[in-house]
């Protein structure tokens, strides 16, 4: 009995054996063999100078694209400096006026007591001084507490992201902003603060907080964070009234829910500055014994009925 022959243990599998013995297509081995006993060079090579200088270029293209779009150009570099530049120099000009201005506003104010002193205006002199404190034109010295504003920390994000006090979405809630300046101001006058200022800028019946772009501006004048809240007031009453309404309610709602931080000091005594911005635009002169025989004129103007009296505008 003879045994039966077995058969190739690849045989079902012919189409991966004729691929793995024979991987180049009859045809394109007969038009290669054609060519070789012409004499001909292969019909293609991938080590040609050809396309060995073609890459070159081409990586020489790529590196130079990526270092243009990595490094501004000289040009731009220059421009941003120069506007730098001047922005810089354009603040410390504006600084150097404000303190001129100061001091001007110091000697009007002395030469002006000193005025009324020699006239025997001394109730007039008194509600002159209440009006300036009224209108905020001149420091303030007194007891207060002064409420400290900044950013929350990098790594702290909302603790509870759909319960934004202000109803803003697609913003970096952990930001101050100046709405909420607005709400924590006004929750300090609801508490019977008698002046205030943000990072030293005076609080007057004229001035406002707003924002330009992510600046804060208080007068017109960029802050920087973190953000001092000071106030003038009984120290007893401040804090608890502050604390009861809505501006304290706030303050707590964004520490809890953002991480912003804020921070609360009594103090015993703080200082309020005058707001240079104010300016005497019209006054009219008190008829007194020295000015009763003359007839009374403002500016060049037909004197008035009204009662005298002196305002203080902002530009």
């Amino acid at each position: 009995m003879s045994a039966t022959p077995r058969g190739r243990p690849d045989a079902s599998m012919t189409l991966i054996t004729e691929m793995m013995q024979r991987p180049l297509d009859p045809g394109y081995a007969a038009a290669a063999e054609s060519r070789q006993k012409a004499g001909l060079p292969p019909a293609t090579s991938h080590h040609g100078p050809l396309l060995v200088i073609f890459a070159v270029l081409i990586g020489a293209l790529l590196a130079t694209s990526a270092m243009a779009l990595r490094t501004p150009t000289t040009a731009t570099g220059q421009i941003k400096s120069a506007l730098v530049g001047r922005i810089e120099a354009s603040r410390a000009h504006a600084d150097a006026q404000t303190r001129f201005i100061a001091g001007l506003s110091s000697e009007i104010n002395a030469a002006q007591a000193t005025a009324l002193g020699q006239q025997s205006q001394g109730g007039l002199a008194t509600e002159l001084a209440g009006l300036e404190i009224a209108a905020g034109t001149v420091s303030v010295i007194g007891p207060g507490m002064v409420i400290t504003v900044d950013d929350a920390p990098a790594d702290v994000g909302s603790k509870n992201p759909n319960a934004d006090p202000q109803k803003a979405a697609g913003v970096d809630l952990g930001k101050v902003r100046d709405a909420d300046l607005q709400i924590i101001v006004n929750g300090l006058w609801m508490a019977g603060a008698e002046a205030i200022s943000v990072n030293g800028h005076r609080l007057t019946a004229r001035a406002a907080i707003r924002s330009a772009g992510e600046a804060i501006l208080v007068n017109y004048r960029s802050l920087v964070r973190p953000y001092a809240i000071t106030a003038i007031g009984d120290p007893g009453s401040l804090s608890v009234e502050f604390a009861d309404n809505a501006g304290g309610s706030y303050l707590q709602s964004l520490k809890v829910n953002y991480g912003i931080r804020g921070d609360i000091q009594t103090r015993d005594s703080v200082v309020i500055p005058g707001e240079p911005a104010l300016s005497l635009l019209a006054a009219k002169p008190v008829q007194s014994s020295v000015t009763k025989e003359t007839p009374a004129t403002t500016f060049g103007r037909t004197p008035s009925t009204t009662p005298q009296q002196t305002t203080e505008t902002s530009p």
